[in-house]
């Protein structure tokens, strides 16, 4: 099975060897035509909410400002992700097309590129990506002599996987502490410095640009009515061969990325469950993995797309160790505005550490309430997504945490 390349294309461009030829189309276009094609595209968010990305446009255009803001949001803190890093390594002078296009088409003339602080590579390549346009008249005043005007700015982060979080990531860039904050309002109306801010995802953005480029039509034919175009899955774990590959949504199933794309498990070894969407998603058993890669098949397996890390995890591991790794996480990653999830990851992770030996039907009911509670309560997708794996672990292999007392854990619905 080949990838379906939709967004892998002009890998390794320059500024000096790209025509921008999308972003003259767009301005040819003008602003309410592109923002009308993105939205009958359906492009939803690739960083994870998956918020159709058109409305979040339209809604920027249609806010009365005299100042309005891009964020590229580079950040992807989210465990076994690496896409965007795979894009602005490879593509970074498309991500810098989509970010003026974006801009172009909400009225915005201010922008910023948020890239995650350990990318280091990515970092020093789009910071030559900014200066080479600024040199080349691609950013700053009149650009192509269509009397629009953009000046692009990059940030690093600082390593706090919550600022992947938009708002947390508004705060940083104001240089605030990275914490979410309450909404609404939203950033569409109320973002950066208070002004109408959009917030797109690397892959997003390469996304919108493809679609300009390639044509509405074509990026329909791709995928299924609730998942259009492509993916780019970010396949890890125990495969024999992980890697970035693009999928079209519908044409290929969780299993199925695993045999054809990643060569198979590791060593041979069994396989004991498989992460669709990265440590913030519910685990799928080998039974559950005969479903379309799309949002809604993975959504009827009872986990979610997320950010596309397929994260594949053979029998050679200890449940409970993968369960103090991830709850070691977000216990450390919280921001610790949220009383729920600042104290419940940090009790998780106790609980689990004292259960090593084996937990009582007690203990995983306290866990499960405490995640539900967690859920319920954090004002931001971190916390509301915490206990995810967690609980599902519990749920789909509690017979194999041995309890103690020998009491038998039935498993329920978390």
């Amino acid at each position: 099975m080949e990838e379906t390349l939709f967004l892998k294309k002009d890998m390794k461009k320059e500024v000096s060897n790209y025509e921008f030829s999308n972003l003259k189309k767009a301005l040819k276009l003008g602003r309410e035509k592109v923002i009308d094609i993105i939205k009958q595209s359906g492009l939803k968010g690739r960083g994870g909410a998956g918020f159709p990305t058109g409305l979040k446009w339209e809604l920027a255009y249609q806010e009365e400002a005299d100042k309005k803001y891009i964020i590229c949001n580079g950040d992807e803190g989210e465990p076994g992700t690496f896409k965007d890093r795979y894009l602005l390594e490879n593509n970074p002078v498309k991500v810098l097309e989509g970010i003026l296009i974006v801009a172009y088409a909400i009225g915005a003339d201010e922008g910023y590129c948020y890239i995650r602080g350990e990318y280091l590579g990515p970092i020093n390549i789009f910071e030559k990506v900014i200066n080479e346009a600024e040199a080349t008249g691609i950013l700053g005043e009149n650009i192509l002599d269509s009397g629009f005007n953009f000046n692009l700015y990059l940030v690093k982060g600082a390593g706090a996987y919550v600022c992947g979080d938009e708002t947390s990531l508004i705060n940083s860039i104001e240089g605030k502490r990275g914490r979410s904050r309450i909404k609404p309002p939203y950033p569409i109306a109320k973002g950066l410095f208070d002004k109408p801010t959009v917030v797109n995802n690397v892959e997003t953005l390469v996304s919108a640009v493809e679609i300009i480029n390639q044509g509405l039509d074509k990026y329909l034919e791709l995928g299924t009515e609730n998942s259009r175009g492509t993916k780019l899955v970010c396949l890890s774990g125990d495969v024999n061969q992980p890697g970035v590959y693009e999928v079209e949504f519908g044409q290929v199933t969780l299993g199925e990325i695993i045999e054809q794309f990643g060569k198979g498990i590791r060593n041979y070894v069994p396989l004991k469950f498989l992460v669709p969407g990265g440590i913030s998603t519910q685990v799928l058993t080998p039974a559950e993995l005969n479903v379309p890669y799309t949002y809604e098949g993975i959504a009827s397996a009872g986990s979610a797309l997320g950010s596309g890390a397929v994260i594949v995890v053979d029998e050679g591991h200890d449940l409970v160790d993968l369960m103090l790794n991830v709850s070691r996480f977000f216990m450390d990653e919280t921001c610790g505005t949220c009383f729920p999830c600042r104290e419940g990851n940090r009790q998780v992770y106790h609980m689990l550490k004292e259960g090593k030996e084996g937990f009582t039907e007690k203990d995983v009911e306290l866990i499960k309430n405490v995640g539900t509670t967690i859920h319920l309560a954090a004002r931001c997708g971190l916390g509301q997504t915490s206990l995810n794996f967690i609980g599902s672990v519990f749920d789909k292999f509690g017979d194999e945490l041995k309890l103690k007392g020998g009491e038998h854990y039935v498993t329920s619905k978390y």
